[in-house]
C-alpha cells in the first residue's frame, strides 16, 4: 500500500460491492472463499452479510521488501459455514508497499479474540505473530501463530498453544510464549520457540495461606530453514510435552 492509501481502499479491491452500515462497519454483498494458512485444501467461507470492523495493522520486512498487513475481525449470518469461530472470522491481508493489490488474504479465525502480535526480528526481515484467545472465570486460553512472508505470501513456522490458571495457589500456572532467533551459518536465521511455564505464579498466589514458592520449566522446540521445502521446519523440540500435561488440565 502506498502512503496516500486507505484501509478503505484496500477493502474495495478484496470485497468488490462492499457497502457501509450505520455504525462504519463493512459488510460484504457477495460471497467471499478464502484459504485457511497452514493447511492444504481447508477453505473458509464468508457468506453474504458478513460484517467486519475497523482493520489492525503491522508494517513488516520481507526479502528486500515492505508489506502492510491488515486484519479485520467479525461475524457472518451463518455459523455452520466452513473454517472461522463459529458465527466469527477474521481477515488477514498483506499489500506490498506501493501496490493496493494483496500479494496474499487468509481467513485466520481460531478463537473469540485475534490479534496481530508484534514483528519479529529475523535481521534482514520480520516474522510476525498472531494471536487467538479467550478467558473465562479462572483460565486463559492463547493460540499463537508464527508467521513468514516468502513471495508475498503467509507461510506458517509455528503454532503454539498456552494455557494459565489463577485456580487454587499451588495448582496455578502461567504460560509465557516467546521466540529466541539465533545465526544459522549461511542459512535465515534459527527460530526457537520458548514457553516458559511458572507454577504457583507470584500474581497468582498473593492471597494464598501458606503461599507456595513459584517452580518453573521451560520448553522448547527448534525451526530451521529448509532450503529444498524452502520454508522453516520443526527439527526438535519437547513442546509437544507441554501440549498433551494442558490438554490433562483443561
Amino acid at each position: 500500500m502506498g502512503p496516500k492509501s486507505t484501509a478503505y481502499d484496500a477493502a474495495r479491491h478484496l470485497f468488490p460491492g462492499m457497502t457501509w452500515d450505520k455504525e462504519g462497519n463493512l459488510v460484504l454483498t457477495q460471497e467471499k472463499v478464502l484459504r485457511v494458512p497452514g493447511t492444504r485444501k481447508t477453505r473458509a467461507v464468508l457468506p453474504k452479510g458478513t460484517m467486519l470492523t475497523s482493520p489492525q495493522s503491522l508494517d513488516v520486512r520481507s526479502e528486500g521488501q515492505r508489506f502492510k498487513l491488515l486484519l479485520w475481525e467479525g461475524t457472518r449470518p451463518d455459523g455452520d459455514q466452513d473454517g472461522g469461530f463459529g458465527e466469527s472470522v477474521a481477515v488477514l491481508a498483506v499489500f506490498p508497499q506501493n501496490n493496493i493489490k494483496p500479494a496474499d488474504v487468509a481467513e485466520v479465525k481460531q478463537d473469540r479474540n485475534t490479534a496481530l502480535g508484534e514483528p519479529v526480528n529475523l535481521g534482514q526481515e520480520d516474522a510476525f505473530t498472531l494471536l487467538n484467545t479467550h478467558h473465562n472465570s479462572n483460565q486463559g486460553y492463547v493460540i499463537t501463530d508464527l508467521f513468514l512472508l516468502r513471495e508475498g505470501r503467509f507461510r506458517r513456522i509455528a503454532n503454539l498453544f498456552t494455557l494459565s490458571s489463577n485456580c487454587c495457589c499451588g495448582d496455578s500456572f502461567e504460560e509465557k510464549p516467546r521466540w529466541r532467533v539465533e545465526p544459522d551459518s549461511a542459512n535465515p536465521p534459527r527460530i526457537t520457540a520458548v514457553v516458559e511455564m511458572t507454577r504457583a505464579p507470584e500474581a497468582f498466589t498473593a492471597d494464598c495461606d501458606p503461599k507456595p514458592k513459584p517452580r518453573r520449566e521451560s520448553f522448547e522446540d527448534v525451526y530451521r530453514w529448509n532450503a529444498v521445502e524452502k520454508r522453516y521446519l520443526r527439527e526438535r523440540g519437547n513442546i509437544d510435552r507441554l501440549d498433551r500435561w494442558n490438554q490433562q488440565h483443561l
